[in-house]
């Protein structure tokens, strides 16, 4: 008999992981078996934003009460590290895609799927996390020689300290080289649009299908969604290996973005150089950074692609500390009705 099955008549408090999440229904594991989960009430209750509840890649504290088929979701432990966005649209909220993770795996594909401006915006979100980033050039069978060597170029350029593989699921050999990345107790994503392999790399290592797979459109160079949830697996050694649903809107979470800094780092030391200190790198006399793209030493896309970032971790910050004020407000609010509840509770008694 399984020691969850005794934890189960005994009603135990347990410490389990979040393999996938869909409509606020939860899968969890403890020790080897899979449960099914939900969020207690208190906790949703208590709950101030989405980011306050459980994640794929969350371990959590749960509970069971005999005779009842479902866990309870009572507590997210401390999260090592995220891979978070602002949610898409206009709503000012964090999105927390998965939690304690590693290593994250950006995806783009060579054939028809590689921009640059976009890869920031990942880089930036995945560094924000803690988290090392690892560019994989994808479905590298489509295209000739020449035009992976400009593509890693191309990528190096915008982030020289990130690792860069070109890869094919027609050539294994170019997949076992990130074996090395998938050790025990580690645990790895796979982020990047739909239709660019994801689902792919993660049936190669898993070595079964549990993912379906699906082309980029020939037509539009766009994903079809085959994969609509995040869903965390267990390799044989203990990895765990985590796979999303294509992302088409990436908008940064972090205000003080520190992603932002490590990935633009060269423009902030031109910036450091600057004639004056609030320099907006137009036309002002004594501009480095303007120096710099007259002579060739930096790309003027990735000037505008730097101030497009700045301007938006400016006013997320404003947002941020807007939204914290209502946090703040919100929690005295729900303590002051607690007091009153339990005065009321006590009148009750000593009447």
């Amino acid at each position: 008999m399984s020691s969850l099955n005794s934890m189960k008549r005994q009603s135990c408090v347990f410490k389990a992981r979040v393999l996938h999440e869909e409509k606020n229904c939860y899968e969890v594991k403890i020790e080897s078996e899979v449960v099914r989960a939900v969020v207690s009430g208190k906790m949703r209750h208590d709950a101030l934003v989405p980011s306050q509840l459980p994640a794929v890649g969350d371990y959590v504290m749960c509970t069971y009460e005999p005779h009842n088929s479902l866990a309870r979701i009572e507590e997210v432990l401390p999260r090592s590290t995220h891979l978070t966005r602002k949610v898409a649209g206009d709503a000012y909220s964090e999105q927390i895609l998965a939690s304690n993770l590693q290593v994250v795996f950006y995806l783009t594909s060579l054939n028809m799927d590689l921009n640059l401006r976009r890869l920031e915006r990942y880089l930036i979100m995945i560094r924000d996390g803690k988290i090392t980033p690892v560019v994989l050039l994808s479905k590298a069978d489509l295209v000739d020689a020449q035009t992976i060597e400009q593509a890693v170029k191309d990528v190096k350029a915008v982030a020289p300290s990130v690792e860069v593989y070109a890869i094919s699921s027609q050539h294994t050999a170019s997949m076992d080289e990130l074996k090395k990345y998938f050790v025990p107790e580690a645990t790895v994503a796979f982020l990047g649009s739909s239709g660019v392999g994801k689902s792919t790399l993660t049936n190669f290592y898993l070595g079964r299908e549990v993912q379906t797979t699906q082309e980029i459109g020939e037509e539009r160079d766009k994903g079809r969604h085959t994969t609509t949830s995040r869903s965390l697996f267990f390799l044989a050694n203990g990895c765990a290996i985590i796979d999303t649903p294509g992302i088409r809107e990436i908008q940064l979470w972090e205000g003080d973005s520190t992603g932002v800094d490590e990935l633009f780092a060269d423009i902030l030391d031109l910036q450091g150089r600057c004639q004056y200190s609030n320099c907006g790198h137009q036309h002002e006399p004594g501009c480095q950074v303007q120096l710099a793209i007259e002579e060739g030493r930096l790309d003027r896309a990735r000037l505008k692609s730097f101030l497009k970032l700045a301007r938006e971790q400016s006013y997320m910050q404003l947002k941020l500390n807007a939204t914290t004020r209502r946090q703040q407000k919100e929690i005295w609010k729900k303590r002051g009705r607690t007091y009153r509840r339990g005065r009321k509770a006590e009148w009750n008694l000593q009447g």
